[in-house]
């Protein structure tokens, strides 16, 4: 299999690694706008040689992959729809669903379409920080559009278990609504959590000295790269602001219980938390 990965910076260099590691593919081909991108990739192994031309870098793939941010692929996607090949698969990386299955579904020279999602990552970004082991045992999302090509979703599922990672097949709605929860919402609480740490620290200049490993931990993925997290955000607002509206919620009652004195509460409230943290991680686990 020849495997086309456009945009190799963390996910698609890591993808690249995982497949050319595995023998999952015979040959990688990586497109990117930056010449020292590519060289980089190649000298790291997550492609076998770069080009910067789109045409020509899928003009042989069986396999195409989009790894950039999720509008960078919307825009891209009209271009791609007249140099793929009629058996050419297209696998997109986007961290959303709904907007790039339904903006395929408009073009008429895509035929072969997939969405994928692997669920892993770091706050890092660029092909410096990409690394094959990314994908190992990763949960990695299948989104077929609603006319379903059999065929690709079972090349694809074979090509996710030859890296390592764990394919599940769902619908993009579905998708959409659980990452909102599971990985959009925890980036923007962790924003709010550095940007109340900035408000205070304007008034109290030690602030600094006392953020650690808590307050590490919970604003890591503030470091994101911002871009991929705006796209995000805004191709998935729907089940974003419901999350965000939930979590006002939550918030305000946990604040009557402090205000209110409500020790038991309380408690019951706290220990229901960890309880369901621990339950949903070993689910996840166990999958």
């Amino acid at each position: 299999m020849r495997v086309t990965i456009i945009g190799v910076g963390l996910l698609g260099g890591s993808f690249g690694m995982a497949l050319r590691k595995s023998g999952a593919a015979d040959h990688v081909a990586g497109v990117d706008l930056d010449r020292a991108t590519l060289d980089r990739a190649i000298d790291r192994g997550a492609v076998d040689e770069g080009f910067l031309d789109l045409a020509e870098g899928v003009e042989r793939a069986d396999l195409v992959v989009l790894a950039t941010p999720v509008r960078a692929i919307l825009e891209m996607l009209p271009g791609l729809a007249s140099i793929l090949g009629a058996e050419t698969v297209l696998l997109d990386l986007g961290s959303t669903k709904e907007a790039i299955v339904s903006t395929v579904a408009s073009q008429a020279g895509i035929k072969r379409y997939v969405g994928g999602h692997p669920m892993a990552g770091t706050e890092h970004a660029g092909i410096e920080h990409a690394d094959a082991r990314l994908l190992q045992d990763a949960t990695f999302a299948l989104v077929p559009p609603p006319e379903v090509d059999e065929g690709a979703v079972d090349l694809l599922t074979d090509l996710v278990r030859g890296i390592g990672a764990c394919p599940v097949v769902i619908p993009a709605e579905r998708h959409d609504r659980i990452v909102s929860i599971t990985s959009h919402l925890p980036y923007l609480l962790s924003v709010v959590l550095a940007l109340a740490a900035e408000n205070m620290a304007r008034e109290e200049d030690r602030l600094g000295a006392f953020a650690a490993s808590g307050f590490r931990d919970t604003t890591r993925l503030a470091a994101s790269n911002v871009r991929v997290m705006a796209d995000i955000c805004l191709t998935n607002g729907r089940p974003l602001l419901r999350g965000i509206e939930d979590a006002r919620r939550l918030l305000d009652d946990l604040a009557a219980l402090i205000e209110e004195g409500r020790e038991s509460e309380l408690v019951r409230t706290l220990t229901t938390a960890k309880e369901s943290r621990a339950s949903l991680l070993e689910e996840r686990r166990t999958d």
